[in-house]
């Protein structure tokens, strides 16, 4: 593949990539670190691979890795919210455009996406890493490929995953919703 490709390629899965890389760790800078470092190896190997067709379960399958790898190393200590005043360096975009809701909307909408990141920081990194790629809209197969499980095996972590973050999101479900 030519030089060229490459970089078009690139330019066409880094959004993805970094997307799902921040969704497995809930950090832009780690994300992004990953993704350089995932696309670097998978480029080394260039190669040997046709990209155009494997690529990006090559590239999804070494950021899954990377961030489980970094998730072990740190014994997944890490900071969703921080009270002291650098309080803004890590924290995430709003989930909501504040000039388009009330304000009892956007604080119960940030109160969501902030127990939602709880709730998927609480899954153990299979189960986290598979329901993010069906969000990303992997099919089964591909997610157990990525995973490296089989197809049914990549199904039970997603519907197990589910199951979890319905139950951690039950104080967000309203009665009709439950019935």
């Amino acid at each position: 593949m030519s030089d060229a490709k490459l970089d078009d390629w690139i330019v066409a899965t880094a959004p993805r990539a970094v997307a799902y890389a921040r969704s497995l760790l809930r950090n832009e800078h780690d994300a992004e670190d990953i993704v350089q470092d995932c696309y670097t190896r998978l480029l080394a190997k260039a190669a040997v691979y046709d990209l155009p067709r494997d690529g990006m379960k090559l590239l999804y399958t070494a950021i899954t890795n990377a961030t489980i790898n970094l998730n072990q190393r740190r014994r997944f200590t890490f900071r969703l919210i921080r009270s002291d005043d650098s309080a803004g360096e890590e924290q995430s975009e709003d989930p909501v455009d504040r000039t388009a809701v009330s304000p009892d909307q956007f604080a119960e909408a940030n109160e969501l996406s902030i127990a939602i990141g709880m709730a998927l920081q609480k899954l153990p990194p299979q189960q986290r890493a598979a329901i993010e790629l069906k969000s990303l809209g992997f099919s089964q197969n591909e997610i157990g490929e990525i995973l490296g499980v089989s197809s049914n095996n990549a199904g039970v972590l997603v519907h197990r995953a589910r199951g979890a973050m319905a139950e951690m999101l039950m104080t967000f479900r309203s009665e009709e919703a439950i019935r």
